[in-house]
């Protein structure tokens, strides 16, 4: 009796991870800063139950990290904020490829993106501590199957 009991708690908890995300998206396009520009790529998984939206693969976002999104009628919008010039974080992820094409890139504080729900056009602004613009994020973003997805090779 225990036994059935286990199993039947236990199932759920697989079908609710395999369901965690309701939309996966695949964004490609470019980042620009001070008129130079570079390709980018974003793909994010979001969660409806607690609006979160997971960075799977890029060159704009720190991957592994979750962002809290606002879902609109016509837009998800996000915020991700960076810490100081001294995290692990900032120097794992700025040091070496960023700052290398774009100097200015060194003053980046805040990442602002908004994505279209209708026609899936993304818009971002790159920020320093002052609130300043100092660069801009523009991709274009389709809806992606996860039964289309490749299966992990390890």
């Amino acid at each position: 009796m225990a036994l059935c009991v286990a199993a039947g708690f236990l199932a759920p908890h697989g079908a609710a991870r395999s369901a965690e995300f309701h939309l996966f998206l695949r964004c490609e396009g470019s980042l620009s800063s001070a008129d130079k520009s570079r390709a980018a790529h974003l793909d994010l998984a979001l969660r409806d139950n607690n609006t979160t939206a997971l960075i799977q693969r890029s060159n704009v976002l720190p991957v592994g990290e979750r962002l809290l999104y606002t879902p609109t009628p016509m837009h998800y919008s996000m915020v991700f904020k960076l810490g100081g010039p001294g995290t692990r974080l900032y120097l794992d992820w700025l040091r070496g490829t960023w700052v290398i094409w774009q100097p200015n890139l060194k003053r980046l504080a805040t990442i602002r993106l908004a994505i279209d729900r209708q026609d899936g056009a993304l818009e971002g602004e790159l920020r320093d501590l002052n609130d300043d613009v100092i660069g801009t994020i523009e991709m274009s973003c389709s809806a992606v199957d996860p039964e289309s997805l490749p299966p992990p090779k390890l």
